[in-house]
Parts: structure tokens; sequence; C-alpha cells
């Protein structure tokens, strides 16, 4: 009976030690970010390149972790998934156009989740540019944060991490399109 109660104990140590990987959805835009990109009025533009900043660690780019879950995004990466959280967000307002003459691009500088045990706390942030004609109009890094009340149970902390984490996104493209530099540099007329 006691080496049953012992493998018993073992094998739960482990089902709760193992990690398992979760895929993040589509990008889903929010309305305060689209009623940013429709109150710059700014013109129609293409999403260039997006890649982890240089000197960080590739598996920044690949995962961010929540306790024993691993919150991966559809492509592979997530600067990619910011490229294609402000694809969304300029799609729905009108603004997107593949041909475009400006484009703007981004390097992932932080993305960082602690689900705490009774407060969460999340980062993401990127340095982003806008290119008309192949130069540089502007340049900036921005970063949005959140913090939360968390839970020392799993089953309720790891949700809110998650969604917590991927609002930072539309957190942070809405922080780009309402930035008073943005703005300007959008409505620069062409050199």
């Amino acid at each position: 009976m006691r080496n049953i109660r012992q493998v018993l104990i073992v094998a739960l140590a482990a089902f709760t030690l193992t990690a398992c990987a979760q895929k993040m959805g589509s990008p889903q835009p929010s309305m305060s970010t689209l009623e940013a990109v429709r109150a710059t009025d700014i013109p129609a533009m293409r999403v260039g390149t997006f890649a982890l900043a240089p000197g960080l660690p590739a598996s920044m780019d690949r995962s961010i972790g929540s306790r024993s879950v691993s919150l991966e995004p559809p492509e592979g990466s997530l600067a990619k998934y910011l490229a294609t959280t402000l694809e969304t967000d300029l799609r729905l307002g009108g603004k997107l156009d593949p041909n475009a003459d400006l484009v703007l691009e981004g390097l992932l500088t932080a993305s960082d989740l602690d689900t705490g045990m009774s407060t969460g706390n999340g980062k993401l942030g990127a340095k982003f540019s806008l290119k008309r004609g192949g130069k540089s109009i502007f340049e900036k890094d921005l970063l949005v944060t959140a913090q939360w009340d968390s839970s020392f149970l799993g089953a309720v902390a790891i949700p809110e991490a998650i969604n917590q984490y991927t609002t930072l996104y539309d957190k942070l493209a809405a922080a780009l399109f309402a930035d008073g530099d943005f703005k300007i540099a959008v409505k620069s007329p062409p050199k």
C-alpha cells in the first residue's frame, strides 16, 4: 500500500511539473486600437519586416512562459505576431496597402510575463521604424506594461496571465498609433 502511495505521489509530481504548450489565437483588433488608427488620419501603409532585436536570445521570440504553460505564437515568432496584430488593425481601419510607399517595421525588444502568486506583471516592447521611399522618417522604442491580480491556483492564474499578455499586443499597437511623433512622421510630406 505504501509503495502504491509513493508511486502515485511521484506520478502526480511529474504530471504537475510537466510543461505544456499552448498556441496563441489569431490577433483580434480592439476598439481602442481601431479608434487610434482612424483618429490619426494616417495614410495607407504596409507592414514590413518584424524580427527580434539583435543581441537578445532567440528563445525570447519563440514563446513566453506562464508557470508550466508555454505560450507559442501561430507563426513561431512573437515579433511576427506583433506584425500580424498591426496588419489586422491597419486592414480593419482601412489603412493597409501592400503596395504603399510607407513601410512600418519593428524589432521586438521586450517580452516578459510573471504570473505571480498574488500579482501578475507583463511587458511588451518594440523599436518601431517607419520608412518612406526606403528612407527612415521615424524611429522610436515603445514599451507597454500590465499588472493584475493573480492567484496561487494555476487554473485561475494561468488563463488570466495569458489573456493579459496577449492584450499587450493591442496596447502596444494603440500606443504606436497614438504616439505624437508617429502622427507627425506619417503626415510629413514626401521628400
